[in-house]
């Protein structure tokens, strides 16, 4: 059986704040839904459009739940065996990688070109039939990935 050279775990990411503050949402917005609907004294109109504004609540709230779990299930660590890497988006042989590097993204100020707003670095994986491997520093060592991918591959 093939065992991996280095192990990379991603980071932990506390989404437990994040899950809490939706499911209180969540169930603000259900409640405010069950009042305004069957409140019968509210003027008819201004009714249906609280009921429009507490679903579209409810739909983000949700959405966002949903979406925050979902990224946190599908970090998975990322595995550098002896002629492959096994990322969370598949695995790419050593003689299929075509190039992979880390790059700088930078996100500049809307009306301020010359500021930025936002900037990550990513670490790129390019295969030979197209397909991409883009891991974030927020959420993985990407350093350290690029130094023991060169050794694995045999770069100094």
């Amino acid at each position: 059986m093939d065992k991996p050279i280095y192990i990379f775990e991603p980071f932990k990411q506390s989404t437990d704040g994040w899950l809490v503050l939706t499911s209180i949402v969540l169930a603000l917005a259900i409640f405010g839904i069950l009042y305004f609907k069957n409140n019968k004294k509210m003027e008819y109109n201004r009714r249906n459009a609280l009921l429009m504004v507490f679903s579209f609540v409810t739909i983000i709230a949700t959405a966002t739940g949903a979406f925050r779990l979902y990224s946190k299930w599908r970090l998975k660590p990322v595995e550098i065996y002896v002629n492959k890497i096994v990322t969370p988006y598949g695995t790419a042989p050593f003689k299929n990688i075509r190039d992979f590097y880390i790059k700088l993204e930078r996100r500049y100020k809307p009306m301020q070109a010359n500021e930025i707003s936002d900037s990550a670095h990513y670490f790129f994986i390019l295969e030979r039939n197209d397909k991409g491997h883009v891991l974030s520093e927020g959420d993985y060592p990407i350093d350290s990935i690029l130094a023991k991918l060169n050794d694995a591959m045999g770069y100094k």
